[in-house]
């Protein structure tokens, strides 16, 4: 299914830098408590190439990825840090991609990977693709993740539909396919061990349009410095799974203390 290797992860950061500037705050709080302000990540501010997506590029910090040159780069957007990881010896990344793309279907590696299944960004026309390796969004700060909207990329949905050529068939009515986050503490020495489960294939379905994923009320996401994904599904190898590990998001909200 997929032809790039495993990344090695590099702090490193090639995008846009901005500072954290709130779009709604509240400091009228009365005396003692303490005051917040909100942020929501749309990813309008990326510079995209003609195709209509970003996933990295040779302006990156150079590192090894088994013999071949990878560039460690970065979309920042609010002091919150989304990793990409490119090889173009395999026209290959990891990471956290950017798109504009309006096409719904798959049928070539690239551009097609870059699509969502809905044709739109949940707001104005950006979103974010996530195909992860290990690499972590970096908050900058300690920030309780209120929520984000997401929808399934294009591959996954045909894998769904067609089968993923690794593994044999279509998805029957008990195959199911989800996005896993995990969530890392803010404090020095506390371990989380906390997962979140997103559904994107279950029950003979699959997500066809955007949804909110509300985090609000689980305290492992507040207080938090960063979070990572995985996939698990029931279409899998001894290397994980075969369904095409993608999901794509956008306006993810984040609240700070001031």
């Amino acid at each position: 299914m997929k032809t790039n290797r495993l990344f090695g992860l590099a702090a490193a950061v090639c995008g846009l830098a901005l500072s954290f500037t709130s779009c709604t705050s509240s400091n009228d709080n009365p005396a003692g408590e303490k005051s917040t302000a909100t942020a929501v990540i749309s990813f309008e501010k990326a510079t995209l190439n003609a195709d209509g997506y970003w996933s990295g590029d040779e302006t990156g910090i150079k590192f090894d990825n088994w013999g071949s040159d990878a560039f460690a780069c970065a979309y920042t957007e609010n002091g919150v840090t989304f990793p990409v990881n490119y090889t173009p010896a395999y026209a290959a990344w990891t990471g956290y991609a950017i798109s504009n793309r309006t096409a719904t279907t798959y049928k070539d590696l690239t551009p097609d990977q870059y699509n969502n299944i809905t044709g739109t960004a949940k707001s104005g026309s950006n979103f974010c693709v996530v195909q992860t390796y290990g690499e972590s969004i970096d908050f900058g700060k300690a920030v309780t993740l209120k929520g984000f909207w997401y929808t399934n990329n294009a591959w996954t949905v045909d894998a769904i539909l067609n089968g993923d050529g690794m593994t044999p068939g279509k998805f029957e009515k008990d195959d199911w396919f989800k996005c896993v986050i995990y969530p890392q503490p803010a404090e020095e020495g506390l371990a989380s061990g906390a997962r979140y489960e997103i559904d994107l294939a279950k029950d003979g379905d699959y997500v066809k349009e955007w949804k909110y994923c509300d985090l609000s009320g689980i305290a492992a996401f507040k207080n938090i410095k960063s979070i990572s994904f995985g996939f698990e599904g029931t279409k899998k190898n001894d290397w994980g799974v075969t369904t095409p590990a993608y999901i794509c998001i956008d306006d993810v909200e984040i609240e700070v203390e001031l």
